[in-house]
C-alpha cells in the first residue's frame, strides 16, 4: 500500500499544484471596471492636487491681470527707485521730511519685489508652487507694507505738527527722523508679525488668499492687524491734520482782492501739507478694502470667486505703490529738477555733477 501510494503521489500532487496555481491567478486579476485600482505613478498624485485647486481663470482673465499687475509693477519699481536716487544724489531735497519719503518709497520696493511677483504666479498657475515658508513670507510682507507706510505718515503728521503749530517746543532734525524711521518699521514689523502664523500653504497646494475662520484668526486678525496695524495710527494721523488744518485756517487773512493769504504760515508749508494729505487718502482709498475683505470674508471653497476677489483687492493696494511716484512728481518740484539733473548727467556724465553733489552752506543749513 505504502508502494502503490509512493508511485501514484507523483501526478497527484502536480495535479494539486496547478490548481493552485489557476486559483491564485484569479484572486490576483482585477475584475471589469477596476482599473483605477492600480498604484498611481510618479507624479499622478500631483496633478489629482492641481485640479483641486484650480481656481478656474479663464486665459483673458489672466492676460488681463498680467498687463495690469506689469504696468503697475513697472511704474512702482521705477518710480520709487527714482525717489530714493533723486533724494540721495541731489542736495536741495535731503530734507527731513523727504527721508520719511525715502522710507515709503523703500517700502513701497519691497512690496514691489517681495510680494507682487509671487501673487501674480499663484494666481497664474492656479495654485502655490513654493511651499508653506514662501508663502508665510509673501502674506506677512503683504501686511508690513501697509503697516510701515501707515507709520511712517504718522511721523510726518507730527513732524508736520510740530514744525507749523509749536516750531519752538520741537525740532525734527536729522538723527530724529532717522530714529522715527527706524520705530516706524520696528512697529510695522511686530504688527504685522502674526500673518506669518495665520497663514499657509496646505495639502493642496493652496496658499491662503484670507484669514483662516478659526478663533485665533479672528482675534489677531482685529487685535493685531486691524486695531495696533491700521485703526490706532489712522485715528493719530487724522486728529494731526485736523489740528493743521485748523491751524492753517485760522491763521489765513483775505487781502485786498479777497484772495487768502497766509501771514504766519508760508505757502511752501502748505502745500507740503496737502501733499502729504493726499498720500493719507491715497493710502486709505487704497488699502481700506484689503483690510475689510480680510475680516469680512467668503469661504475658500470657491476657488473661482474667492481668487477674482482677491485678485481685485491686491491690484487696488498695489496701485498705491505706483501712484505715490507719480503724486511726488507732481506736487515737489525739487523732484522735478533732480530729475531732470540726473537725466543731464546720465547724457553727459561732466555736466551738472556740481549741481547734484553739493551745495551751498546755506541751503544746507536751511534744509533746502
Amino acid at each position: 500500500f505504502a508502494h502503490s501510494m509512493d508511485n501514484n503521489s507523483g501526478p497527484v500532487l502536480l495535479l494539486a499544484l496547478l490548481l493552485l496555481q489557476n486559483t491564485s491567478s484569479k484572486a490576483s486579476t482585477p475584475p471589469a471596471g477596476h482599473e483605477m485600482a492600480e498604484p498611481l505613478p510618479p507624479g499622478a498624485g500631483s496633478s489629482r492636487n492641481h485640479s483641486l485647486v484650480e481656481y478656474g481663470l479663464r486665459p483673458g482673465e489672466i492676460a488681463a491681470a498680467s498687463v495690469v499687475w506689469g504696468a503697475l509693477w513697472l511704474i512702482s519699481v521705477l518710480g520709487n527707485f527714482l525717489i530714493c536716487l533723486v533724494i540721495h544724489r541731489s542736495r536741495r531735497t535731503q530734507s527731513t521730511t523727504n527721508y520719511f519719503v525715502v522710507s515709503m518709497a523703500c517700502a513701497d520696493l519691497v512690496s514691489s519685489v517681495g510680494s507682487a511677483p509671487f501673487l501674480l504666479l499663484q494666481l497664474g498657475c492656479g495654485r502655490w508652487v513654493l511651499g508653506g515658508g514662501v508663502c508665510r513670507l509673501v502674506r506677512y510682507l503683504q501686511y508690513l507694507t501697509p503697516g510701515v507706510q501707515l507709520y511712517v505718515l504718522l511721523a510726518i503728521s507730527l513732524d508736520r505738527c510740530y514744525t507749523l503749530i509749536h516750531p519752538l517746543n520741537f525740532k525734527v532734525s536729522r538723527e530724529k527722523a532717522k530714529r522715527m524711521t527706524l520705530v516706524s518699521w520696528l512697529c510695522g514689523a511686530l504688527f504685522a508679525s502674526p500673518a506669518c502664523f495665520l497663514y499657509g500653504s496646505n495639502t493642496e497646494h493652496h496658499c491662503n488668499f484670507f484669514l483662516p475662520t478659526s478663533w485665533l484668526g479672528a482675534a489677531s486678525g482685529v487685535i493685531h492687524l486691524s486695531v495696533l496695524l491700521l485703526l490706532i495710527p489712522s485715528l493719530l494721523i487724522l486728529l494731526c491734520y485736523q489740528k493743521l488744518f485748523t491751524y492753517i485756517w485760522g491763521n489765513g487773512t483775505e487781502d485786498t482782492a479777497g484772495r487768502r493769504t497766509m501771514n504766519l504760515v508760508s505757502r511752501r508749508k502748505v502745500k507740503t501739507v496737502k501733499m502729504f494729505f493726499i498720500f493719507v487718502l491715497d493710502f486709505f482709498l487704497s488699502w481700506l478694502p484689503f483690510f475689510t475683505v480680510q475680516l469680512w470674508h467668503p469661504q475658500e471653497t470657491e476657488y473661482r470667486k474667492s481668487s477674482l476677489l482677491f485678485l481685485a483687492i491686491t491690484w487696488i493696494s498695489f496701485s498705491s505703490s505706483a501712484s505715490k511716484p507719480t503724486l511726488f512728481y507732481m506736487y515737489n518740484a525739487n523732484f522735478r529738477r533732480g530729475i531732470q539733473e540726473i537725466c543731464c548727467m546720465w547724457k553727459d556724465p561732466r555736466s551738472n555733477i556740481y549741481t547734484i553733489t553739493t551745495s551751498s552752506r546755506i541751503a544746507k543749513n536751511n534744509h533746502i
